[in-house]
């Protein structure tokens, strides 16, 4: 099955956005994560990625599920390999407990098997706090040490979330 092609986006304040064909407005936006990596070099390399679903007339967190949309995973996953063009960067995301926090682990999970081309290490954490989160970094970064090292205390400070 040949690979869908992402949606065209554009660069607003908030983040990438783009249109799906079926008229729902997505942006995809990083913020800094830097207080869950105090005092370590990679701190202000750190983003936390986010994404926001709007209806067409730009209403957020729609309560319903989206239509099956391949362009969508297309789409923030090229967004995704636009910011790792920077070796220095450190992607957080952290879903909260619940269930459907849990499938969209997974399923950033599935993503990531099936597009990581081998650059990157997919670390998982947090899950005797009940959080389904993980870090990625390419295998280049020069903070690549420094994250495998401090994996302990970077547990205990997404307990604190």
């Amino acid at each position: 099955m040949p690979t869908p092609w992402p949606y065209p986006l554009s660069s607003t304040p908030e983040g990438e956005q783009f249109i799906t064909t079926a008229g729902e407005q997505y942006v995809v936006y990083f913020a800094p994560a830097d207080g869950y990596f105090p005092g370590l070099a990679v701190a202000p390399y750190a983003f936390m990625l986010g994404f926001l679903r709007r209806g067409e007339a730009g209403d957020d967190a729609l309560d319903t599920t989206p239509p099956h949309d391949p362009r969508i995973r297309a789409t923030i996953v090229q967004v995704v390999e636009q910011f790792f063009e920077d070796e220095r960067r450190l992607l957080v995301y952290v879903c909260r407990a619940g269930r459907r926090e849990k499938l969209r682990h997974r399923l950033f999970a599935s993503w990531f098997r099936q597009h990581n081309d081998g650059r990157l290490v997919r670390r998982v954490v947090g899950e005797e706090y009940g959080l389904s989160a993980a870090f990625l970094y390419r295998q280049d970064s020069p903070f690549a040490w420094e994250l495998e090292n401090s994996l302990p205390s970077m547990e205990d400070k997404l307990g604190q979330y």
